[in-house]
């Protein structure tokens, strides 16, 4: 062998050396129960909680009312009992400190007019009639002890009837207060990413509707929400546009944004810097799909999503912060 093949053979081990490395940092998890994109996904009791969402089988969509937990410890998922009032997919996902709330979305058939508390000991719903039209495929997150919503429509299938609409919701004495806010800047949009940090819902991409073309179109718009000022305020656009973006905050200064899709299905990603308004690459998912983003206990977990047109994956995994922040 000569001196050149052996360089290019050595060079050639190192690459696949650094591929499997790479690979390595996202651990690989035992299997969702079943097919899942577009849940309600959090933390609570210490364990990862999925809710609701969808998935195919023999060209049929299914809509779906199961909740299962995974316990991190025992490495083991369990079942919980079923969404009582049926099933639900598509909504706002508010994670907190144990627990986590969602609000909406839809049944596959109309809007969900429900906010719900998942913690320990399972899925408490609370119907809330006054909750705004466009609550599927919003934007949300938690400022200030406050639910904040923004675009979004009234069905999934319906992405003409894309909003600019932004609400705040409180819980006061047992009962929601529903409240319009200023409207989001920009172009109507629906399936963007979102996550709320120093006390600001943060929007990137999503998905306007071109009235002219009668077609969708990604957008890189970012944008972010001050429930105090009662403003919005304009943010670096996306380096490419995207809609479907999974996101989650890091900690106060740092945001991962993650999958979505582009062109087709993507797993690459960014972290944006709150503090300098700037977006660097990041480690990449470790499947291409619209996921759902989950941070607990030093690790974000990275769950299932729509990976092609008509399909649904059980993919899971999960990688520390830390690996992340490098």
């Amino acid at each position: 062998m000569n001196e050149r093949l052996i360089l290019m053979t050595r060079r050639l081990f190192l690459s696949l050396a650094l591929i499997s490395t790479a690979q390595a940092e996202w651990e690989t998890l035992p299997s969702l129960p079943e097919p899942n994109g577009g849940a309600f996904c959090g933390a609570a009791g210490g364990r990862i909680v999925v809710v609701g969402g969808t998935n195919w089988e023999g060209g049929t969509k299914n809509w779906l009312r199961s909740v299962h937990a995974f316990d991190p410890a025992s490495r083991k998922w369990s079942a919980l009992p079923g969404l009582s009032e049926g099933p639900a997919a598509y909504g706002v996902t508010f994670p907190q400190e144990a627990s986590f709330q969602f609000l909406g979305g839809s049944d596959g058939k109309q809007s969900v007019k429900t906010i719900a508390t998942v913690d320990a000991t399972g899925v408490m719903l609370q119907q809330v009639p006054e909750l705004p039209s466009p609550i599927v495929l919003a934007a949300g997150g938690v400022v200030d002890a406050s639910l904040i919503i923004a675009g979004g429509t009234d069905d999934a299938a319906n992405v003409s009837g894309v909003s600019r609409s932004t609400h705040s919701i409180a819980e006061s004495g047992r009962k929601w207060r529903v409240r319009p806010m200023a409207e989001f800047p920009g172009k109507a949009f629906m399936s963007a990413g979102s996550a709320a940090t120093g006390g600001e819902l943060l929007v990137f991409g999503g998905l306007n509707w071109n009235a002219n073309s009668k077609a969708i179109e990604n957008t890189t718009a970012s944008h972010a929400f001050s429930p105090a000022k009662n403003a919005w305020r304009q943010l670096k656009p996306l380096m490419v546009a995207n809609r479907g973006l999974g996101a989650v905050a890091l900690d106060e200064r740092h945001i991962y944004l993650a999958g979505g899709y582009v062109e087709d299905f993507t797993a690459d990603a960014v972290i944006y810097d709150v503090k300098t308004d700037s977006y660097r690459k990041a480690k990449s998912l470790p499947y291409a799909a619209m996921v759902s983003l989950v941070k607990h206990n030093g690790f974000v977990y990275c769950l299932g999503g729509e990976d092609k047109k008509q399909s649904r994956t059980d993919k899971f995994f999960r990688i520390a912060v830390a690996e992340l922040l490098k």
